[in-house]
């Protein structure tokens, strides 16, 4: 422990810099989780509308397929 006043200025500034180092790395990984849940967030979101999508080109599909079989045309020439 420091007995000079110039040795307790340094002493808290080094314990200051240490507690300042140990919250910029909770941020940081506090951050790297949010940026982690918001990329799985958009991959849910990308493949919900993968799936919409496909649901939709299946369905006219099905539709034509539909008509086709209406109108007695099989596609075939």
């Amino acid at each position: 422990m420091a007995d000079t006043i110039r040795g307790k200025l340094t002493e808290a500034g080094n314990a200051i810099s240490e507690t300042a180092t140990e919250v910029g790395n909770r941020a940081a990984e506090k951050a790297e989780e949010a940026k982690d849940w918001v990329k799985q967030q958009a991959n849910k979101v990308q493949n919900r509308a993968d799936e919409a999508a496909q649901k939709a080109e299946n369905e006219a599909e099905e539709a034509r397929q539909d008509t086709k079989a209406k109108d007695g045309s099989c596609g075939c020439s």
